[in-house]
């Protein structure tokens, strides 16, 4: 964690928090609140720290662990050398769009790091439009999806085609379906009508779209329901 990387490089160099805080010339408890995990640094900050502590921002943001070398690599020096040649408006720019790429960077390594777990996902797509041809029992492949409780109370995913279902569920959505053959009026599920397969708002006698652009589709005898929709992957 970003925190704890930034409290060992400055228990290794010998600094207290104040110290660090006024060499960055930042105030105490900003500093303070990084170290604590209850205030994040932006672009610009991330620079000065790095260049304070002589690390990159790859060895800072725990991007790599090469903990043993902290000299800064040629590109970083001269990074930090124009940094400082700046004026306020242009540091304002930089801070900007390293703060956008942090945040990117971030998120993306959050998302690397959660759980996955595999599900059996149809390779046809469910329309949430026109209707889709659903009744090929060997068409199904092993996809990865995020480890969430409705994933593990999912028997199967299915993907969407269409745009009937908006503004909640979009054209190529992927979506986790509990199997059942029953479903309370207002639950959206999976049917098989006509010999179509479909996503749609179960109406009693009918099936209902999100989107009003869309007329329902009445049930018929031959009308099946595949599953409870638990949301999206």
């Amino acid at each position: 964690m970003f925190q704890d990387r930034l409290q060992k490089l400055r228990e290794e160099r010998g600094y207290s928090v104040k110290e660090v805080a006024a060499a960055l010339n930042l105030p105490y408890t900003t500093y303070n609140n990084y170290e604590k995990n209850t205030r994040e640094p932006n672009g610009e900050i991330l620079c000065r720290i790095a260049a304070f502590f002589s690390v990159s921002l790859d060895y800072l943001l725990g991007m790599t662990n090469a903990a043993q070398n902290h000299t800064q690599s040629p590109e970083m020096q001269a990074v930090c050398t124009k940094l400082k040649e700046l004026d306020a408006h242009g540091k304002r720019l930089v801070s900007l769009v390293l703060e956008e790429e942090y945040i990117r960077c971030r998120a993306l390594q959050q998302e690397q790091r959660k759980p996955m777990r595999m599900i059996r996902s149809s390779l046809y797509r469910v329309s949430a439009g026109t209707g889709i041809f659903l009744d090929d029992d060997t068409a199904w492949e092993e996809i990865q999806v995020p480890d969430t409780p409705e994933a593990r109370k999912a028997d199967f995913a299915l993907r969407i085609s269409g745009d009937s279902m908006e503004p909640i569920y979009h054209d190529g959505d992927i979506v986790l379906v509990e199997q059942t053959e029953v479903l309370h009026v207002g639950e959206i599920g999976i049917f098989f009508v006509n010999g179509n397969g479909y996503i749609k708002k179960f109406g009693g006698d009918r099936l209902i779209s999100l989107n009003d652009a869309y007329e329902d589709i009445y049930l018929t005898e031959q009308a099946r329901c595949f599953g409870r929709v638990l949301g999206r992957a």
